[in-house]
C-alpha cells in the first residue's frame, strides 16, 4: 500500500460510496417495472413483492465452500416474480433491472463524487467499480449513468456477476486482472471497514474509507496489513491525489 504516488487506477464500491440510497422498498420498484411490461394489469406490485420475500427466504444466506457468503443476482429474483405473476416485456433484462433500482428507493450523489471522477479523468487516472450488488454490471453501468451521466468508468463488476462478495479477495483479483494492473497500481474506495479496506487491503489495493461522520477531513488509520487513508468528503481526497 503507497499513498506516494498516484494510482494508475481507482475503483469504487457504490452504496454509501458513489451514492447515498435510502431504504430499498422492493414494491415502488416492481411497480415502476410494472407499469413498463406489455401487460401491466395482469398483477400488482404487492403481489410482486410477496414473491420477492418469499424467494429470498429460500436463498438468502447460501455459502460458498470456503465460508464465504454468495449474492444472489436481482435478475433471477426479477424473473421468478415477473413470470410467476404472468408479465412480459420487450425490454432487456439490464433495463429491468435498471428500472427496478431506480425507484425502489431516494437517491443521493455523495458531496464532492462529481468533483473527483472529474479530477481523476483530468489525471488520466483509470477509474472502474467493484460492488456488492444484486445488480449485473451491465444494469449497475445503466443506474450509473442515468445519476451520473458525465461518468466514465472502464467496468463495473458486481458479486451477482461472479457471486463471490466482498470482502473475499477473488472479486478484487478478478477486477485488477481484468484491468491488466498489478495491485501496488490500484486504490479502492469505500465505505465499510470490513469488505471494502479489509477485502480490498488483503489483496494489496490501497485502501480509501469514505466516512462522512469523521472529524478530521483526513486521516491515516492503521489496519491488519498496512496503513488505510479516511476522508470525511471525496473534495480532500480530490486534494489529497493533486498534491501528489
Amino acid at each position: 500500500m503507497s499513498y506516494n504516488k498516484r494510482p494508475e487506477m481507482i475503483l469504487f464500491d457504490v452504496g454509501g460510496t458513489i451514492f447515498d440510497d435510502g431504504k430499498c422498498i422492493p414494491a415502488d420498484g416492481f411497480e415502476a417495472l410494472r407499469l413498463s411490461a406489455t401487460n401491466p394489469e395482469v398483477t400488482t406490485a404487492e403481489e410482486m413483492a410477496k414473491y420477492w420475500d418469499k424467494y429470498l427466504a429460500e436463498v438468502s444466506g447460501i455459502k460458498s465452500q470456503s465460508g464465504g457468503i454468495l449474492d444472489i443476482p436481482l435478475s433471477a429474483v426479477i424473473r421468478y416474480a415477473t413470470m410467476n405473476t404472468g408479465l412480459r416485456f420487450q425490454i432487456s433484462m439490464a433495463e429491468q433491472e435498471e428500472i427496478f433500482d431506480r425507484f425502489n428507493s431516494t437517491r443521493e450523489i455523495l458531496n464532492g463524487t462529481k468533483e473527483l471522477l472529474s479530477a481523476l479523468n483530468n489525471m488520466g487516472i483509470r477509474t472502474a467499480v467493484i460492488s456488492n450488488n444484486m445488480m449485473s454490471g451491465d444494469s449497475l453501468d445503466l443506474a450509473i449513468k442515468h445519476w451520473l451521466p458525465s461518468s466514465d468508468f472502464e467496468f463495473c463488476l458486481t458479486s451477482a456477476d461472479i457471486l463471490f462478495t466482498k470482502p473475499c479477495e477473488d472479486i478484487f483479483r478478478a477486477a485488477m486482472s481484468y484491468a491488466g494492473l498489478e495491485a501496488e497500481d490500484c486504490w479502492y474506495c469505500g465505505d465499510s471497514f470490513i469488505p471494502d479496506v479489509l477485502g480490498s487491503s488483503r489483496c494489496g489495493m490501497t485502501p480509501v474509507l469514505i466516512d462522512t461522520k469523521a472529524s478530521a477531513p483526513i486521516e491515516y488509520k492503521e489496519v491488519e496489513s498496512g496503513t488505510y487513508l479516511v476522508v470525511n468528503n471525496w473534495h480532500h481526497l480530490t486534494d489529497f491525489l493533486k498534491n501528489l
